[in-house]
């Protein structure tokens, strides 16, 4: 059994936070900016004095590998990325790179055989902030273009994602060359914070994922009529920011009703109202909704009972809606041969192990373009994530490590199924 180095984790896990610290607990550290690219080159000496072989592609993933005893075979990969939300947490990313970093490190130096190379990745961009969702997995992926660069907004900057990959001294012309071919990989695992409260409840330090859930992303635009507070009276009123609420307070009512099977949450995270002022009735608003779901077709459902409800909502309040569907990611399930892998890892390093999905969004999901995958959590304390006050306690991720290392060097045997 291999454990990690403790204390060569906490020193490097500190040694990152330190860049674009944001207050005393969190982060501000967006892809593509300066901030990110001193800790990449961080993480990239480490990868250096662990004796990997290191590459930094066009876009500004950096992979580390460590070749196996078989030549011709396709890797195991393992990884997360670097990169925070504006502001967010420290442990929300770096927790996956830092970790794979150790497990690939101590099976180097333990003299642990593998059939299968392994490699380390910290991919860049994986955040919203930086103007695209998993940015630089969905590159590596073949998901994503130069075309998509250009017209995504890099907010730190206000240019084209495209133009800040070249700022920041990358090559986006070169945007094809990221690409993995589809048999380089057996398997990527991604160690990950759970980024809610299910693992700290149970009190069981290691989740194994079965799920990544789907989601479905868009705004719903409300007119009705621009009219004086205090003349109008409420009878007569077409307020579209009302019609806007009791739409959003039906359909959460709708998505707590869901089956817990489903794993559903619903949330309308931007609201505004226009012309958005004390004493004039609203002639406008627009609401912005995020659908999840591990259940696709649960999701095409509830998207019908919104689109039922915005007709009704119409018609009773004398407005017109209408619902914009912008972003649509499907549901990831987890390979069952990573998941029996992490399970027997989770039992041969003495940790305890839950079963569940994930509510989030990660690298993983691209990565599944290419390969089998599978996700180990960490718990959160109290469930927080995306906000400074993000935490996990030290001895969970360097559990998670450990049941890394071990999943790893069994799926790297070559008559090891992913």
């Amino acid at each position: 059994m291999i454990r990690a180095n403790r204390v060569r984790m906490k020193k490097e896990f500190d040694a990152q936070s330190r860049i674009g610290r944001y207050g005393k607990t969190g982060l501000a550290r967006i892809a593509l900016t300066p901030e990110y690219n001193r800790v990449r080159k961080l993480v990239h000496g480490w990868m250096d004095a662990a004796g990997l072989k290191t590459r930094l592609d066009a876009v500004g993933n950096l992979i580390g590998r460590k070749e196996g005893r078989v030549k011709g075979l396709p890797a195991v990969m393992a990884g997360s990325h670097l990169d925070s939300q504006n502001p967010g947490g420290r442990f929300d990313g770096p927790a996956g790179v830092l970790a794979a970093l150790e497990a690939v490190r101590r099976i180097g130096e333990m003299g642990a055989a593998h059939d299968h190379p392994l490699e380390v990745v910290a991919f860049v961009g994986e955040e919203s902030a930086c103007g695209i969702v998993t940015f630089g997995s969905s590159v590596m992926a073949g998901q994503l273009g130069a075309a998509g660069m250009k017209s995504a907004v890099h907010p730190p900057t206000g240019k084209s994602v495209y133009e800040a990959v070249r700022l920041a001294g990358g090559n986006p012309s070169r945007v094809k060359s990221c690409r993995l071919p589809r048999n380089s990989l057996k398997a990527f695992i991604e160690l990950h914070i759970e980024q809610g409260p299910v693992l700290e409840a149970a009190g069981a330090p290691i989740g194994v994922i079965n799920t990544v859930v789907g989601a479905l992303r868009g705004d719903i635009h409300f007119e009705g009529q621009t009219a004086h507070s205090g003349g109008q009276p409420m009878d007569y009123r077409r307020d579209a920011a009302m019609a806007a609420a009791v739409f959003m307070v039906e359909m959460e009512g709708a998505a707590r009703r869901a089956p817990e099977s489903q794993r559903m949450t619903l949330t309308f995270g931007m609201m505004s109202a226009r012309p958005g002022w004390y004493s004039i009735v609203p002639g406008g608003a627009t609401i912005s909704f995020d659908l999840r779901s591990k259940s696709d077709k649960a999701s095409a459902a509830m998207l019908g009972r919104m689109k039922k409800a915005l007709g009704r909502i119409q018609k009773k309040r004398g407005v017109r809606g209408r619902l914009q569907l912008l972003v649509k990611y499907t549901a990831c399930p987890a390979s069952r041969g990573i998941r029996r892998a992490l399970e027997w890892a989770a039992g041969e390093t003495g940790h305890a192990s839950l079963t569940l999905s994930s509510g989030g969004i990660h690298d993983a999901c691209r990565m599944a373009a290419l390969c089998p995958i599978g996700m180990v959590f960490v718990p959160s304390v109290k469930g927080l994530s995306h906000t400074p006050e993000e935490y996990t306690r030290f001895p969970d991720i360097v559990a998670g490590a450990e049941v890394l290392t071990s999943a790893i060097l069994r799926l790297a045997g070559r008559r090891v199924k992913a």
